[in-house]
């Protein structure tokens, strides 16, 4: 049976395993405009757990940024937090670090997904929308890969803000066998000591 010893390392294994809280915040008030040109979007480095972006678009200013997941981790959800658009705002992304299609024109056929959004949709999780979008390349669940690149835009002159919560997971799963050891271990743990309170 395993000893206390022998569970820490176990118990930090599974650790390693669990989504972190680090986020990254961009916030075009605070840190400038996003990237207006497709193919040299703004690149974000971002880690697991919740990572958001606000930002802000018109007729004339189009936003592209580039997502950077680290090794061994998923896009697990999209979650609109805000949107002040009175027209709907569309949102789009394909796999690489830059935006291939034009604004006028766009082949949906090389879009991983797409989707249009109102201030209603706030609180919804758009990532399975973008997945499931009518000619695109489409997804289940999560896409493959680990850099994807987004296209924001709103067709009004007047601003549209917007803020979004990517959820990254680890894409790592936990062997069952290793959680059947640490939980016959803490059982046996919790015998021994309770076995030792009754010779006492």
């Amino acid at each position: 049976m395993p000893t206390g010893r022998m569970l820490l390392p176990i118990v930090l294994l599974l650790g390693t395993a669990a989504p972190a809280n680090a986020m990254l915040i961009f916030n075009e008030l605070a840190e400038g405009d996003l990237s207006s040109n497709p193919l040299n979007p703004t690149s974000l480095n971002v880690d697991l757990g919740s990572n958001f972006i606000d930002g802000s678009v018109d007729a004339r200013d189009r936003d592209y940024f580039t997502l950077r997941l680290p090794p061994g981790s998923r896009l697990a959800a999209i979650i609109l937090l805000a949107s002040s658009g009175s027209d709907a705002t569309f949102l789009s992304f394909q796999a690489g670090d830059s935006f291939t299609e034009p604004p006028a024109g766009a082949d949906l056929r090389n879009l991983l997904g797409y989707a249009s959004f109102f201030h209603t949709d706030i609180g919804t999780d758009l990532l399975q929308t973008l997945g499931s979008a009518s000619e695109a390349i489409g997804f289940k669940e999560s896409p493959s890969g680990n850099t994807f690149t987004f296209w924001v835009e709103q067709s009004n002159p007047a601003p549209a803000n917007y803020k979004f919560e990517f959820v990254i997971a680890s894409d790592i799963p936990t062997p069952p066998a290793l959680l059947a050891l640490v939980g016959m271990g803490f059982g046996w743990t919790r015998r021994k000591r309770t076995s030792a309170q009754c010779i006492a």
